[in-house]
């Protein structure tokens, strides 16, 4: 280790052979006297301050606890307090329409994103589901691309909507939630700019 090594207080020097031969040549005196009176055969060497001294411990720095964070349960939210940008759990009903649905934070493994909220531009009596479906996934389908950067049927991803019942549109309700999902498996964050 650096710590570890020492340094003679004279440094080191390297002379050719020439140098050596005409500095033995010009001083009458044996090798030895070129050498500095402590490196001398026969002299006594005092141990340098730093010789005597013991390194200091480093102390060993042991790493801080990470808290282990526990996954967030979704919370059961009213559909109709889901907003762009919220993420859902899977959710499933027996019946035909759908009050409320599983929220949870998008850094948490989910199943759906909602990537776009618009309303169906019709108004009226209620044109029946199939009508209603169809308008809820013509708005979908272009607004896919936009959010994922890969047209809908080059995608791996897929999307379903959220539309308005017949009790929902006679009482004015004509949002659509568009939903993104990876059949593949749970998300984590978004799926904006996916590319895929």
């Amino acid at each position: 280790m650096l710590s570890e090594l020492r340094r003679s207080p004279y440094g080191r020097l390297v002379l050719g052979p020439l140098v050596v031969g005409a500095a033995l040549s010009l001083t009458a005196c044996s090798p030895e006297m070129l050498l500095p009176p402590a490196l001398r055969p026969g002299a006594e060497v005092a141990p340098s301050p730093e010789a005597t001294e013991t390194p200091a411990e480093t102390p060993v720095e042991t790493p801080a606890e990470t808290p282990v964070e526990t996954p967030m349960d979704p919370e059961d939210t009213d559909v109709f307090d889901i907003y762009l940008g919220d993420c859902l759990t899977e959710f499933g009903s027996d019946e035909d329409s759908i009050s409320s649905v599983p929220k949870i934070d998008c850094a948490e493994p989910h199943v759906y994103e909602v990537y776009h909220v618009e309303n169906i531009n019709e108004s009226g009596d209620y044109p029946g589901e199939t009508s209603v479906s169809d308008s809820a996934n013509e708005l979908c389908e272009a607004a896919f691309e936009p959010f994922v950067g890969t047209g809908y049927y080059d995608s791996a991803l897929y999307y379903t909507p959220l539309f308005p019942t017949a009790d929902g549109w006679a009482a004015g309700d004509r949002e659509v939630l568009c939903l993104i999902y990876d059949p593949a498996g749970d998300t984590t964050g978004t799926l904006a700019g996916a590319n895929r």
